[in-house]
């Protein structure tokens, strides 16, 4: 009988059914993953400083003439004692200015196709300093004057070493932008060098006192 009730209360408890709370699957966190880029710092290379010259530059000095006037300021030519053709012309000592004395041009006409044709150019330096003699030439045309070329180089003169100083010039000496001009003239500058090479005084442009001719005059 026991055994009965024992059975009869298992299937009461079955039947009735012992509830038991189910429990809840707890949800899986999410873990939310941030992606963070690391961008290198750039490297800044600093300029490379700029060597300074350790000497500063010579300067050179200028040996060309003063510049040169325009056509309608250019006075008068210094009279000088000249042959009507062909002869000799002793440039007035003013124009020396007290660098170069007894300048002398062996004509006062210089051709490029007849004679004369070269030019003999003989001075005497007034300065003691003066061991060098330079000579720049430039071509005016003739009759206006207006055109003037620029100042020429044409070179050292020779000398005697006691102050005296020579050149021959010719016409072909003449640029080749000018030697074909019918008619120019053709005006000088001496410059007196010391023996160091420094500029000591030049002389005043010597104008108009010689005139070339690319046929015979």
């Amino acid at each position: 009988m026991k055994k009965v009730l024992i059975v009869s209360l298992a299937f009461l408890l079955a039947a009735c059914g012992v509830v038991q709370p189910v429990q809840q699957e707890q949800p899986t966190p999410v873990i939310a993953t941030v992606l963070v880029t690391v961008i290198a710092p750039t490297e800044i290379v600093p300029p490379t400083a700029i060597p300074l010259p350790t000497q500063e530059p010579t300067e050179i000095p200028t040996l060309e003439p003063t510049a040169t006037p325009a056509p309608t300021d250019v006075p008068p030519p210094t009279e000088a004692a000249s042959d009507v053709a062909l002869g000799v012309v002793n440039v007035d000592n003013l124009l020396g200015k007290g660098v170069f004395s007894n300048i002398t041009f062996s004509s006062d006409v210089l051709t490029l196709r007849c004679t004369p044709r070269e030019l003999e150019i003989t001075m005497t330096a007034s300065l003691p300093d003066i061991t060098r003699a330079e000579m720049y030439y430039r071509v005016v045309d003739q009759p206006s004057g207006l055109y003037p070329s620029e100042w020429i180089l044409f070179g050292n003169l020779g000398t005697d070493g006691k102050g005296t100083f020579f050149t021959t010039f010719t016409a072909e000496n003449i640029n080749p932008n000018y030697r074909g001009l019918p008619k120019a003239w053709i005006d000088f500058q001496f410059i007196g060098v010391n023996k160091g090479g420094g500029v000591v005084d030049r002389t005043q442009r010597i104008e108009r006192l010689v005139t070339y001719s690319k046929e015979c005059p």
